[in-house]
C-alpha cells in the first residue's frame, strides 16, 4: 500500500460529497422519523426503514455507488489493530506534556524541532505527512500532536485507525465551512476503494481506465528522505528497496464491506447514470483483469526531450526578452481592456442553516396535505396538542441522555479514571460487553437446565 497508485478521480469525487455522520445526527434522524410517524416510538432504526448506525461514520458516493468508511475500514486498509492510546481536546496541564518534554526536547523547553534526535524527526515527518496531513501551515505542532509524538517516541501504543478517523471527520467538517481545500490521505482512500472492490464494480462496466481514474504515483520515504534531513550522510540505493509502483495491492478476503447494495445489476445502473450524468466515456476495449490496465505515471523529463533542446527547439525567452517584446506589442497594438474574474462568494454555514430552516419550515406547512386520511382532519387544537407532546418527548430523551453520562462519569470518577482518556473508555467498554456475554450464556444454560426438569420428574413417574 505504501508504493501504489493513487485514484484521483475516485478521491475527488468522494471528497465533493463527503458527510461526517456523528451520534447526534442518528438521533435526530430518529426523531424526525418519530415526528413524521409517532407510532415508529420505541423502534429500532431497522423497523423505522433507517440504516444501522454503530459509530461515526463519513458518508459519501463513489461513481455513484454510495459507500461508508469506519474505524473498523481504515484499521483493516493499514493492517493495524484498532486499540490503544487516544487522546484528544488535551489542555496546557496535561501531565504527558511533562513526559514529552523530557522525552522528545530532553528536559529544555526551548529546544527546537529541528534540533531533536533524527529518530524523532523521522517520527515527526511521519506524523505530519502521513497520519495528520497539514497542506501548509505553521511547523509547531499542536498539543494533541505532542501527545502523539512522545507515545511513538515512547513506543506506547496508539490507536492509528481512531487518529485518521479524527483527522478526516475535522478535515471534512473544514472543507465544508470553506476554510480548507487540501484533501489528506488520497493514497489510503485510494486503498479503501480497491480493497472494497469498487474498482471491480468500475472495470465490470468499462470505467477502470487510466483515462477515466486519472491514477498517479507519489513520493515515498525513504533513505534519499534521510539524506535530505541529514540523519544519514550518504545514500547508496539498492535493487530490493521499494519504488513506485501503478500495480493494485491484492485483494483481502476478510475486508469489512464499504456499500450495502448486493445487486450488481443495481450497481451497474448507478454507475451507468452517473457516467451519463457526468459525460464520462466509457472505454468499450478495457481489459478486464486488474493487473493489465494501463496506468498513468508522472511525467519525466526523458533524454530525447533534453536532445531535441539541444538542436535548436524553442525555448522559454528570459524575462528581460519578453518585457521587451510585450512593450513594442502594446506601443503598436490598440488599448486592450483587460476582462475581471468574477468570482462567486463562498457559501457560510450561517446560508446552509437558513436554507435548512427554510426546507424545514416548508415540510412543516405541507404536513397537514401529507399526513391526514380522508377520514380524519386535524383540527389546530389537536396540532397544538401534537406538537406539546412530541416536544415533551425529546425533552424527556434529552434528560434521560444528561442523566446516563453524569452516572458513568460519576462512577469512573469514584474508581480514579478520567473520562477523557479513551483507552481506558475502550477497555471498560470491553469488560462490559464480556460482562454481558458470560451472563447470556449463565441464562442460556439455567434456562435450559430448568427445562429439563420437568421431562425428568415425568420419566421418573412413568415407572
Amino acid at each position: 500500500m505504501l508504493n501504489g497508485p493513487t485514484y484521483v478521480t475516485l478521491v475527488k469525487d468522494f471528497w465533493a460529497k463527503a458527510e461526517v455522520y456523528y451520534v447526534e445526527a442518528a438521533l435526530a434522524e430518529e426523531d424526525e422519523a418519530m415526528i413524521r410517524n409517532p407510532c415508529l416510538r420505541g423502534k429500532t432504526r431497522q423497523e423505522m426503514g433507517l440504516k444501522s448506525f454503530r459509530q461515526t461514520e463519513i458518508r459519501s458516493t463513489v461513481m455513484g455507488i454510495p459507500i461508508t468508511i469506519t474505524k473498523e475500514v481504515i484499521a483493516k486498509a493499514c493492517r493495524v489493530a484498532t486499540n490503544g492510546r487516544f487522546i484528544w481536546n488535551a489542555n496546557r496541564n496535561h501531565p504527558f506534556l511533562e513526559s514529552y518534554k523530557g522525552v522528545v526536547l530532553k528536559g529544555n523547553s526551548s529546544t527546537k524541532l529541528g534540533d531533536i534526535d533524527g529518530q524523532h524527526r523521522m517520527l515527526l515527518k511521519f506524523m505530519t505527512e502521513c497520519f495528520f496531513q497539514k497542506g501548509g501551515g505553521s511547523d509547531q505542532p499542536s498539543i494533541d500532536h505532542k501527545l502523539v509524538l512522545y507515545f511513538l517516541a515512547s513506543f506506547n501504543k496508539i490507536n492509528l485507525p481512531r487518529y485518521i478517523m479524527h483527522h478526516l471527520c475535522w478535515a471534512i467538517n473544514e472543507g465544508i465551512r470553506s476554510k480548507r481545500k487540501q484533501i489528506p490521505c488520497g493514497r489510503l482512500l485510494s486503498e479503501i476503494f480497491s480493497q472494497g472492490k469498487i474498482l471491480e464494480i468500475l472495470r465490470r462496466n468499462n470505467l477502470a481506465s487510466d483515462q477515466v481514474l486519472k491514477t498517479k504515483t507519489r513520493k515515498m520515504i525513504n533513505g534519499k528522505t534521510l539524506q535530505n534531513m541529514k540523519i544519514i550522510k550518504k545514500f547508496s540505493p539498492n535493487e530490493k528497496d521499494l519504488k513506485e509502483s501503478t500495480a493494485p495491492t491484492k485483494l483481502m478476503t476478510d475486508f469489512p464491506p464499504i456499500y450495502q447494495e448486493k445487486n450488481s445489476e443495481a450497481l451497474a445502473k448507478l454507475v451507468a447514470d452517473y457516467a451519463k450524468e457526468s459525460d464520462i466515456r466509457m472505454d468499450t476495449e478495457a481489459p478486464a483483469a486488474a493487473a493489465e490496465v494501463p496506468l498513468q505515471v508522472r511525467w519525466k523529463r526523458t533524454a530525447s526531450d533534453a536532445g531535441s533542446e539541444a538542436k535548436g527547439a524553442q525555448t522559454k525567452k528570459s524575462m528581460k526578452d519578453t518585457s521587451d517584446a510585450s512593450a513594442t506589442d502594446i506601443c503598436s497594438s490598440p488599448l486592450l481592456k483587460r476582462k475581471r474574474r468574477r468570482y462567486a462568494p463562498p457559501v457560510t454555514s450561517q446560508e446552509k442553516l437558513e436554507e435548512a430552516r427554510k426546507e424545514r419550515a416548508k415540510e412543516m406547512r405541507t404536513f397537514k396535505e401529507k399526513y391526514e386520511t380522508p377520514g380524519f382532519v386535524m383540527t389546530p387544537e389537536e396540532a397544538k396538542k401534537a406538537q406539546k407532546q412530541i416536544e415533551e418527548m425529546l425533552a424527556e430523551r434529552r434528560k434521560e441522555k444528561a442523566a446516563i453520562k453524569a452516572a458513568r462519569d460519576e462512577k469512573l470518577q469514584s474508581i480514579g479514571i478520567d473520562a477523557s482518556d479513551d483507552y481506558f473508555m475502550e477497555k471498560l467498554a470491553e469488560v462490559r460487553r464480556i460482562a454481558g456475554s458470560i451472563e447470556k450464556q449463565v441464562v442460556k444454560e439455567a434456562a435450559e437446565m430448568l427445562e429439563q426438569i420437568p421431562e425428568a420428574s415425568i420419566a421418573d413417574n412413568s415407572f
